[in-house]
């Protein structure tokens, strides 16, 4: 997986990844929970599956490696 998403972007999907949880929780929903996994997953691994069907990269590596 290459890295997709820049430090904003990391930052953000965690801040939602936490208003998801906490909805889980109030609504006792597991379908939630695991959208907040994958969420959280998204930010630790910087890599957006839809970016990358997009072919969008928001990451500031160099792209002529």
């Amino acid at each position: 997986m290459k890295k997709n998403i820049n430090s904003f972007g990391r930052i953000l999907r965690l801040f939602l990844a936490l208003v998801i949880f906490l909805y889980a929780w109030w609504q006792n929903s597991w379908i939630a929970f695991a959208i907040g996994v994958f969420v959280i997953f998204e930010a630790l691994m910087s890599w957006c599956i839809i970016y990358q069907i997009l072919g969008k990269n928001s990451c500031p590596i160099d792209k002529r490696k």
